[in-house]
């Protein structure tokens, strides 16, 4: 397997490394690679999945100025709605060709 090497890593493809995969490419930084050890985004919108997990903070002050949800279904947003967002950023700014699944930083 070729080993290749990135000017920049990410570590998570959660709510702070998608954000900062999109702010990397908004400065015109294209070298760099996403790792996350599950097998989807989502970070810990993907991994707390107990009944009632929900957003502790208005949900409108958890979206990125560059990418608003406006859409939110209540002010304090369920796991599953975050996990969306999350999604849909990943899916807007064609971040998932950079992310690598499966993969743990030690």
């Amino acid at each position: 397997m070729a080993t290749r090497t990135y000017d920049t890593l990410i570590v998570g493809a959660g709510f702070t490394g998608i954000g900062t995969a999109i702010k990397l490419i908004e400065a015109g930084i294209d070298d760099f690679v996403i790792l996350d050890r599950s097998d989807r985004v989502g970070g810990t919108w993907r991994d707390n999945t107990y009944p009632g997990a929900a957003c502790d903070i208005p949900s409108l002050l958890y979206s990125f100025s560059y990418v608003k949800n406006p859409d939110w279904s209540r002010a304090y947003s369920p796991a599953a709605e975050i996990r969306q967002h999350i999604e849909g950023m990943v899916d807007s700014f064609d971040l998932r060709r950079r992310i690598q699944f499966g993969v743990e930083v030690n």
